[in-house]
């Protein structure tokens, strides 16, 4: 795993904040073309991109926002956020810069965001429109997740209690045990991550955020057919060795959504994005240059095929 190109601090510095429902919203924005909506994943925030967007922002107008209760976004009333409240966030705030149409780029629970707003779409009830999707490593088809043992805790009866008593060494352990075994950060890398798992709600948020397990249970037929009714270019850019949803998952998605573009990263964990930026972003590129030519397929790796990370 490389270093990462700007620390936590220096990205909390320079972003901008949207006001929603007592809530703080903090957002990133950069860069000119196509409007980027890009969504981050648990137990993280938005600074997960800095490894990519530096690259993307030559491509895309880049919008990143830390989801509801993550990051840098201040939950005011510290009360449990729903999926739905995620996409009715997202919502809002693409009304509030105007944006009529995105592409989004998803991870983990921002996949599960996603879908949200797919099947909103699909029931022509969206505010803008998704023009396309890339993902990367989620539980999208709920059935094939594999929740990590901390995960499991923080969603269980006495989540709240572990949430703040829970060591940090175990908590920062727990991050690093879903990369890839060559891609696990360690020492100052991994202290890094700290920052933004904590975010500015406290280690009280860890237990709220990871309801979205149950949610995803729940919801489990309307957000599987979400991918399914779809009627836009979808990509999931999978690395393989993530415990939690690696080629496991990958196999589950090629088979509910055939049509979509799949690319494996053997040897890459649960944050293709940190692990192997280069490869991801050169994916990302190559799928919307297709899309940009309509020639989708003939440039974008095929169903299955592997890419090397």
């Amino acid at each position: 795993m490389d270093k990462a190109p700007i620390a936590f601090d220096q990205w909390q510095k320079c972003g901008k904040y949207f006001e929603w429902n007592n809530h703080h919203v903090f957002f990133q924005r950069g860069g000119k073309g196509d409007v980027m909506l890009t969504l981050h994943g648990f137990p993280t925030s938005g600074w997960d991109w800095v490894w990519v967007s530096r690259a993307l922002v030559e491509h895309f107008h880049m919008v990143v926002p830390d989801l509801l209760d993550y990051g840098s976004s201040l939950n005011g009333l510290k009360r449990a956020c729903t999926i739905m409240d995620q996409a009715d966030m997202l919502e809002a705030l693409m009304a509030h810069r105007g944006i009529k149409q995105v592409h989004l780029l998803a991870h983990d629970v921002g996949d599960t965001v996603a879908q949200e707003l797919l099947a909103r779409q699909n029931e022509n009830r969206l505010s803008f429109q998704i023009k396309s999707v890339v993902f990367l490593n989620g539980g999208m088809i709920p059935s094939l997740h594999k929740p990590r043992r901390v995960q499991t805790l923080l969603a269980g009866p006495f989540g709240p209690l572990f949430a703040r008593l829970a060591p940090k060494k175990k908590m920062l352990q727990g991050l690093a045990g879903v990369f890839g075994p060559d891609t696990r950060p360690q020492g100052a890398d991994l202290e890094g991550f700290w920052p933004t798992m904590v975010g500015v709600n406290g280690r009280g948020a860890f237990s709220r955020r990871i309801r979205y397990m149950a949610e995803r249970r729940k919801y489990a037929d309307r957000w599987v057919n979400a991918l399914r009714d779809a009627h836009l270019p979808m990509m999931l850019i999978n690395g393989t060795a993530d415990p939690v949803s690696g080629g496991h998952a990958a196999d589950g998605f090629a088979e509910v959504v055939p049509k979509a573009k799949l690319a494996r990263l053997p040897g890459i964990g649960h944050f293709p994005q940190v692990e192997a930026p280069e490869a991801v972003m050169e994916l990302i590129l190559r799928f919307h240059d297709c899309i940009i030519k309509k020639t989708i397929g003939k440039s974008a790796p095929n169903e299955g095929q592997t890419a090397t990370a």
